[in-house]
């Protein structure tokens, strides 16, 4: 019964691509949990995969120079979000980040999430999942996210000319259909300074 749960996610696993992310539960139809846990150990002591935190492993993807190429901090919450049925929206220095706003790669990531909060520990960093009021998740818009999280960490009053200049260029790609029906559920300030400059 082990070989042949072992045999299924051997398989499993040699079909996907590399740098593709597992959770343990992925593999729940193969097997009891316990059967599940021994197999992927010795799959990962084989180099087949490796375990980025509890329950969480990767397809490694190695390149000849760089070693194993592992996933963004951000690519992990996504497929952890995705994985939980829950909307994820980064705030703080990820936000920032990913705007390109500042070069330092986050170690500790804040998200929001209308999914449970906890907090996951991959090598030396840490991904936070923090519960929100749905209000909160109710831009879909990315880009228009990550900017009005932006805003939020920098504070209203320190709003700098320098800030705002590199913010107008993600402020201009936004679309007008976006402004129209998300904007809403941002601060009145920042619904303000948004608008402010994608009119002038």
């Amino acid at each position: 019964m082990i070989q042949n749960t072992h045999n299924q996610i051997e398989n499993k696993i040699r079909k996907s691509s590399k740098g593709k992310i597992y959770f343990a539960e992925d593999f729940q139809k193969f097997g009891s949990a316990e059967n599940i846990r021994q197999i992927l150990r010795r799959l990962e002591e084989q180099g087949k995969l490796q375990r980025l935190a509890h329950g969480i492993y990767l397809v490694p993807k190695v390149d000849k120079l760089l070693g194993v190429i592992y996933p963004s901090i951000e690519e992990i919450a996504k497929e952890i979000a995705k994985r939980d049925k829950a909307r994820i929206a980064p705030t703080g220095i990820m936000a920032m980040y990913l705007l390109g706003l500042s070069t330092q790669i986050p170690l500790h990531a804040v998200y929001l999430t209308d999914g449970a909060q906890r907090e996951i520990k991959i090598g030396k960093s840490i991904i936070k999942f923090k519960k929100t009021a749905p209000r909160n998740l109710a831009v879909k818009d990315d880009l228009l996210q990550l900017i009005i999280q932006a805003y939020k960490i920098t504070g209203e009053k320190n709003i700098s000319d320098d800030f705002e200049e590199k913010l107008t260029v993600y402020i201009k790609k936004l679309d007008e259909k976006v402004l129209l029906s998300q904007l809403k559920y941002a601060p009145v300030w920042i619904q303000k300074r948004i608008k402010n400059i994608y009119q002038s």
